[in-house]
């Protein structure tokens, strides 16, 4: 099992030479079994080796002398040991949640403080392929997606590691019989009341007998192919998601016509992707709420909007609006105005917009190196601006001449043309001089400052999105 366990580490690349590794220790079979695997590869493979455990507070005595099993285990093999006591229960009710559900929380929370304290890279569980069967099969039962059915991963967010999961429970068992390494029992395990535990202790044990004796390898295997294809249509939606979204002041707009043209499949995965972006997680967005949002991007008009409840953790409730072929993404309640702003440009220079999240950039250009336009880059007859440059705010009144029209326009009749939502228009710079609005960044710019063959002198002004400053 020794070096099965290596091949995988090395097959996922979970630990590099340097690496500190923080255990979660429980005391049972499986951390027991990792805690002494690792310990047997840390020279070889030239890691540090960490434990952490803790103590929820639930089983009196019982968890007591699990940590002390814990500590004595760590003291006898030299591994630096950190605990934790906890209410679990407690927090449980403080949170709305089940145990099982405060428990991870408190149990992770902790493995990344100590990380933090000795300055670690990984934190390993000891989770197994019995492990990832039941995840799979109890993510089954629930109807749960794609993303459901990938079960654990071998490696989370680079952090987390479960070098175990490709071993079966047997082979930790006779591992730990083979090293004649004793360990503590939960007996929360064998307590029916736990899905979970009736899924380990019941529901697998009758498909093995009765259905598949391979059910555990088949349910893993199922895993395995899920999360490569998951992977690969993860990829294949963010550069989707990346030629629709856009980012405003506390917001994110999804393009409907380009949402429109998607696999249904895809969509579903790019409107989570929103999701996330303008709450932060996906804590309590299911099926249900995805396919609200589908329907009202299928067949919502302007004004139409839907709202996606708060999760168990995140209390945000996310409204989503249809505007003007857009599908708008932002907390409920969040007003739409903007703090005032009116900031000098100095060319060349450069200024950022903090609440817009955007930086604007000046700089002197050589015409002979040619141009570039686009809807974040212009480029202007530096002889016609009048007075020094400016980003500001619209105004009551403003108006401005559009490229290749004949007289000026007013502002407002600009924004309704262009079908620019009421609540967005406060939020679009305004370039300008003392005397003109130059440029309606990201839309339109005044014919008057346009360059041609008599122009001289250029100023090139560039915009750019800051979307992971909090936007």
């Amino acid at each position: 099992m020794l070096q099965k366990v290596k091949k995988y580490i090395e097959r996922h690349k979970m630990i590099q030479p340097g690496d500190k590794v923080v255990v979660g220790l429980s005391g049972g079979a499986d951390s027991v079994a990792l805690l002494h695997v690792l310990k047997e590869l840390q020279d070889s493979m030239h890691f540090e080796l960490y434990a952490a455990h803790v103590n929820h507070g639930l089983r009196g005595q019982a968890a007591v002398e699990d940590a002390e099993f814990a500590r004595n285990l760590c003291q006898e093999w030299s591994v630096p040991f950190y605990l934790k006591e906890a209410d679990v229960r407690s927090l449980a009710k403080a949170l709305n949640q089940t145990e099982e559900e405060a428990g991870r929380l408190v149990r992770y929370g902790f493995f990344s403080e100590v990380m933090e304290k000795i300055n670690g890279n990984r934190i390993a569980t000891a989770h197994h392929k019995n492990d990832q069967a039941e995840t799979i099969l109890h993510n089954i039962i629930r109807g749960s997606g794609m993303a459901g059915l990938t079960g654990i991963r071998p490696v989370r967010d680079g952090v987390i590691i479960r070098p175990l999961l490709d071993v079966s429970r047997r082979e930790i068992e006779d591992y730990l019989k083979e090293k004649g390494l004793n360990w503590r029992l939960d007996t929360t395990n064998l307590d029916s009341a736990y899905t979970r535990n009736r899924i380990r202790n019941r529901l697998l044990p009758y498909l093995a007998r009765d259905y598949n004796p391979e059910i555990v390898d088949s349910l893993a295997r199922l895993g395995h192919i899920l999360r490569d294809e998951d992977s690969f249509l993860n990829e294949l939606c963010y550069n989707l998601y990346t030629e629709m979204v856009s980012f405003g002041s506390g917001q994110v707009e999804l393009d409907l016509r380009k949402l429109s043209r998607c696999h249904p499949a895809l969509q579903r995965r790019l409107i989570r992707m929103a999701l996330a972006d303008a709450r932060g997680d996906l804590d309590g967005v299911g099926h249900t709420h995805v396919e609200a949002v589908i329907d009202l991007a299928g067949n919502g008009q302007t004004g139409s909007h839907t709202t996606i409840p708060a999760g168990s953790l995140n209390k945000t409730r996310i409204q989503v609006l249809v505007r003007y072929g857009y599908l708008i993404f932002r907390e409920e309640g969040a007003g739409s105005s903007t703090p005032a702003f009116d900031e000098y440009l100095p060319v060349p220079g450069r200024i950022f917009l903090e609440d817009l999240n955007l930086s604007i950039r000046s700089a002197v250009w050589d015409k002979s190196k040619g141009f570039s336009f686009s809807p974040r880059c212009i480029y202007i007859d530096r002889d016609k601006v009048k007075g020094r440059l400016s980003v500001r705010q619209r105004r009551e009144g403003d108006r401005f001449r559009p490229l290749g029209m004949e007289g000026s326009k007013k502002l407002k009749d600009y924004f309704i043309d262009k079908k620019i939502p009421r609540e967005k228009r406060s939020r679009i710079p305004l370039l300008v001089d003392e005397e003109n609005i130059i440029w309606v960044v990201g839309y339109q710019m005044n014919h008057d400052y346009r360059i041609t063959d008599s122009t001289k002198n250029v100023i090139k002004i560039s915009v750019e999105k800051h979307i992971n400053d909090g936007g």
